[in-house]
């Protein structure tokens, strides 16, 4: 089974907007109500327990919400981690540069001084 989850490579924020960490947090969505930096260390390790596990790409939403649960997450961590395994919000790369889905979660990461999330490549299996 090829394996559509990965860590992400080194992010880094666009040289045309500079991040800080201590820029303060926004209201805009529930994106920035949260610790990301706690949530990827959570994926990263939903991520390990699922290979080990061998679990099917289409269950990892529901793998991660249970994994969560059983480290007694919070609601906002247990939404935000069960949204990194998501297939419909996974944060996407697209081929080139950017993303398919994710931007926002992804700017609010690199608020946070988070430069690594689990990503959801899809892989033509022909």
């Amino acid at each position: 089974m090829h394996w559509p989850f990965h860590p992400a490579e080194s992010w880094e924020p666009s040289p045309v907007e500079p991040l800080s960490r201590r820029s303060g947090a926004r209201s805009c969505c529930w994106y920035h109500g949260g610790d990301w930096h706690r949530v990827n260390a959570m994926a990263l390790q939903v991520l390990q327990r699922a290979r080990v596990q061998s679990v099917d790409p289409e269950d990892m939403e529901e793998f991660a919400t249970a994994h969560a649960a059983e480290a007694g997450a919070t609601r906002w961590d247990t939404e935000a981690v069960t949204a990194l395994f998501s297939i419909g919000d996974a944060i996407q790369p697209s081929s080139g540069t950017g993303y398919i889905n994710g931007q926002h979660r992804t700017q609010a990461m690199l608020e946070e001084g988070v430069r690594h999330t689990v990503v959801l490549h899809h892989v033509d299996e022909t």
